[in-house]
């Protein structure tokens, strides 16, 4: 089923960085040409509803929509769950902000899932509802009788142009979020799905056609957005989510690929135009927009009036302050995906603390933002630990951590969400050797080796447990107790433990053996807007 509508929207900016009055003289005036349409869009925002050092913010980026003559605003997927402001309520609030700014139309990212199908769905009833609908979609997702989980496809027509958006989720969100939030879904080829939809809505008569890909870049997903770029016929514009990067490319069949980063530091700017005649060449320009190129715009007053009515509300339970941190906690993606970090080695010490396990291990991807050295509040925990699933205390076979353990470094250097922080063990691991025979060595904590016939208590996040990154040997051990959520257990370490609990950090666990691939931890300044948040 593809939804259609009519609209006509106000758009139209300008490029690079300009004058305040200028960039409002131009915004007055452009896009009026028949055939001329401005497309922006987002992806990853994470719930980065309010502006700070880098993001724009929910509040300019619906002003800058609503002064632009002839224009939609979209978004490629991940914007239910990742800050605190957006999580208490499970992306409800995202969803309200967003159809104030003006949003038309939004992909269906891995982690609208995170909060389980009842709560999505009622997140999509919400989106839906109203005489602004904003259009959640995803063609590639399917129930399991292989009618879609919601609307493939949208159509509208703007300035003459008839334009078709389509959504695609990432096939990895089978195992990128956990088994219940997806039971009963089915995630079909991307590719298969892109070249089908994209056949359809040209032959609806579309006159552009684009992708809002939540699918990322190789090394990510099987199939990347830029495949459906160059291979799928059919698409002008690919704007992709997912691997949190910028780009902007043109394929040699014309299809453009686009992406506007993470966290909304940028807005992308399309400009799409009929070179001519009806039917003729699409022209297109684009640029991404920071901060700086905006700060000319004031901020949709109603939209910051309502941020401000929700921080209120939240600010007493999230600036409750739990410890002081001597350290800044290290969760930068790069890092914590790749090697051991302080936050990684806290956070797993802090789940052997709630369990008593021998062995507590969090996949990478788990920890979503870093905490600078100073006072550590709730709302920073709650921003860096974002997920709620329970940590479940598994037993295992020596035999069977080291193949858990294997599985974690198989895909070393690469970045990999599944990536383990431990406690507990001492590992040295040689990335050169084939994925599978990287564990040089394991030693429990106390220096004893691990028996391959012995049994261990795993302390892990219920995602794991179920299987969650392909971790299927801990899908098949049964669960002994179930516990608080990681970020509980984090407060109440910090809480019981207080500043000691920083001491047991120091000491390496994961040894990558020199000269393999992986380079050692470099010194890093934390970015202002990940001191104290999520990918």
């Amino acid at each position: 089923m593809i939804i259609r509508s009519s609209c006509v929207r106000r758009t139209g900016f300008t490029y690079g960085v300009l004058l305040p009055a200028l960039v409002l003289l131009l915004l007055s005036g452009c896009g009026k040409e028949a055939g001329r349409v401005t497309l922006f869009y987002t992806a990853d925002t994470h719930g980065r509803l309010d502006a700070d050092t880098a993001g724009i913010g929910m509040d300019r980026i619906g002003a800058v929509k609503k002064h632009t003559p002839a224009s939609l605003l979209v978004d490629a997927g991940d914007f239910l769950q990742g800050n605190p402001t957006v999580n208490l309520t499970q992306g409800k609030d995202a969803v309200r902000l967003m159809k104030m700014a003006g949003y038309y139309a939004a992909a269906l990212g891995n982690h609208e899932f995170d909060f389980g199908q009842e709560e999505l769905r009622a997140r999509i009833a919400e989106a839906a509802a109203g005489p602004n609908p904003l259009h959640i979609i995803s063609a590639n997702v399917l129930n399991a009788d292989g009618s879609p989980f919601v609307s493939p496809a949208v159509t509208t027509t703007v300035n003459g142009l008839k334009i078709g958006f389509f959504g695609l989720t990432t096939e990895e969100t089978a195992v990128q979020t956990h088994p219940r939030n997806i039971r009963g879904l089915v995630f079909a080829d991307v590719m298969q799905s892109a070249g089908q939809t994209a056949k359809s809505l040209r032959a609806e008569g579309c006159d552009v056609v684009v992708a809002l890909t939540h699918v990322g870049a190789k090394g990510v997903s099987g199939a990347a957005s830029r495949d459906i770029a160059a291979r799928v016929d059919g698409i002008d514009v690919v704007i992709d989510g997912h691997a949190h990067v910028e780009w902007q490319e043109s394929m040699p069949n014309g299809t453009w690929l686009v992406s506007s980063g993470a966290h909304a530091k940028a807005l992308g700017k399309l400009v799409l135009a009929r070179g001519g005649a009806p039917g003729s060449a699409l022209k297109k320009s684009g640029v991404l927009l920071r901060k700086e190129d905006v700060a000319g715009i004031t901020p949709d007053p109603a939209i910051t009036e309502t941020l401000a009515r929700i921080k209120a509300e939240q600010a007493v339970l999230l600036g409750r302050v739990v410890a002081a941190g001597p350290v800044d906690l290290d969760a930068e993606r790069e890092r914590i995906r790749t090697r051991e970090t302080n936050f990684g080695k806290l956070c797993t010490d802090a789940l052997r603390h709630m369990t008593g396990a021998d062995i507590a291990i969090i996949n990478g991807g788990g920890i979503r933002r870093s905490i600078a050295k100073g006072e550590i509040t709730k709302g920073d925990i709650i921003a860096a630990i974002p997920f709620a699933d329970a940590v479940v205390t598994k037993e295992a076979t020596g035999a069977q951590v080291m193949e858990i353990l294997e599985h974690g470094f198989r895909g070393l250097p690469a970045e990999n969400g599944g990536f383990p922080q431990i406690s507990g063990l001492q590992v040295r691991v040689n990335p050169a050797k084939p994925a599978g025979e990287r564990v040089a060595s394991a030693v429990l904590h106390n220096g004893k080796p691990l028996e391959p016939q012995r049994k261990y208590t795993l302390a892990v996040p219920d995602f794991l447990a179920a299987g969650g990154d392909g971790y299927s040997v801990l899908a098949t051990l049964p669960t002994i107790r179930q516990y608080m959520p990681p970020g509980t257990a984090l407060e109440t370490y910090l809480k019981d433990v207080g500043h000691r609990a920083f001491d047991g950090i120091k000491a390496n666990r994961i040894t990558i053996l020199r000269g393999h691939a992986v380079s050692p931890p470099r010194p890093s300044r934390l970015e202002p807007d990940r001191c104290a948040r999520a990918a």
